[in-house]
């Protein structure tokens, strides 16, 4: 099955928040064995929020920290140093988002870590990359999306600059975490020796979401200007209020798809006006074209509007809350709604990735804050007194399963 794929592989998950538990999960979908090592305080995740869930923690932690398990570990401790060397010898993978020079410090930077375990594939998530001057700072997805210029390019024309309220740049940062982890475990399967080195930065990843505008910009030299709801590129293209106070979208891509809108629209007398009649002119001629059809995108529901274009083959939706999408049967049931096995949580959202007709579901649920400890450090092959005493100094903890 799929979610056994990467059964022998083993990943050293020292990550907090968004972008490297999504990682590390996304892996552990995968089947691999992840081993989240978590400190005394906790991944801030876990109190995220406002609710909490089970022993576990809010949505936030539960969402990203599926499929793996949990040691508790003091890794600035002497003894927890040895762990972690012994934990990162016999590891695939090792994966974290500590800033820059912090692994060093714990004496698990990739230098020490390849000298631990010559084939290790060792992935670095950060807000600017491992080198430079930004490499200092700190980063969320909040300030990248300010840093990167996301921000500036979503609102209003003559509005402010505005978040997007999802941890986008995270969560791309953390796909390509992936498509690097695998393509580096793929070269070991083909007989490349040596391991891996990836460094993912936040920076990277937000302007790559970005590439066409900035690309645009590398050969214009003209900076994007926010356009709203509208796509810049196309019209009509954007957001369109309806009778009754909610919205649909339109996009009209090709000429050909013009004169579709023009007929479910009953506005055939425009099909070759020369304000209109290509893409280019629409745009430029914009406002004029928006001035005849909001009023009537007003004058009907959403669903008479959503009707006539679909039947036109025109391309348009809803703007739907999560409330309308879980409660559309049809449409929720295409999304990966997995049980997350936590008392009170029926579902939550897994990977959007159907392999061979399937989702990926959940195998170990998310854990509470160490409590696989004194099974893991069995498996590393301490003794019973070996495990006992770094519970009794500290090193080691676990929580009630």
């Amino acid at each position: 099955m799929a979610h056994k794929i990467l059964s022998k592989i083993t990943v050293v998950d020292m990550t907090e928040g968004v972008a490297g538990p999504y990682a590390a999960t996304i892996l552990g979908d995968m089947g691999a064995n992840v081993i989240k090592v978590e400190r005394q305080e906790g991944d801030w995740s876990r109190t995220a929020g406002t609710g909490s869930y089970g022993n576990v923690g809010s949505a936030h932690f539960i969402t990203l920290n599926r499929n793996k398990r949990d040691l508790g570990l003091d890794i600035r401790a002497a003894d927890g140093k040895q762990i972690m060397q012994r934990l990162v010898s016999r590891a695939d993978v090792v994966i974290s988002n500590f800033r820059p020079g912090a692994m060093a410090k714990l004496g698990l930077d990739y230098d020490q870590c390849r000298a631990l375990n010559p084939d290790v594939v060792y992935c670095t998530v950060s807000g600017f990359g491992q080198e430079g001057p930004y490499s200092k700072f700190p980063a969320s997805d909040t300030i990248m999306q300010s840093v990167s210029g996301v921000m500036n390019m979503v609102g209003e024309a003559d509005g402010p600059p505005l978040r997007v309220g999802f941890p986008l740049v995270d969560t791309t940062a953390a796909n390509h975490a992936v498509q690097a982890i695998l393509l580096a475990l793929y070269g070991k399967l083909a007989g490349q020796r040596g391991g891996a080195n990836i460094d993912i930065s936040l920076m990277a990843a937000a302007m790559s979401l970005m590439n066409v505008n900035f690309t645009d910009y590398l050969i214009s030299g003209k900076t994007p200007q926010r356009h709203g709801n509208q796509n810049a590129s196309l019209a009509p293209a954007g957001a369109f209020k309806v009778a009754g106070g909610r919205y649909v979208t339109v996009a009209v891509l090709r000429d050909s798809h013009w004169k579709k809108f023009c007929a479910a629209m009953s506005l055939e007398h425009l099909e070759n006006d020369e304000r209109f009649r290509t893409n280019t002119l629409r745009v430029g001629n914009r406002k004029a074209l928006d001035e005849i059809i909001e009023p009537m995108f007003l004058s009907q529901s959403s669903a008479y509007w959503l009707e006539r274009l679909r039947a036109s083959d025109i391309l348009c939706g809803p703007i739907n809350t999560f409330a309308d999408i879980a409660e559309d049967e049809a449409l929720a049931s295409r999304l990966p709604l997995i049980d997350p096995r936590i008392p009170g949580v029926s579902r939550t959202m897994g990977i959007p990735i159907r392999f061979n007709g399937d989702y990926f579901g959940v195998e170990q649920p998310p854990p509470a804050k160490g409590q696989h400890t004194r099974e893991l450090l069995a498996e590393l092959e301490f003794s019973t007194e070996e495990i006992e005493g770094f519970f009794r100094s500290g090193t080691a903890f676990s929580a009630a399963a």
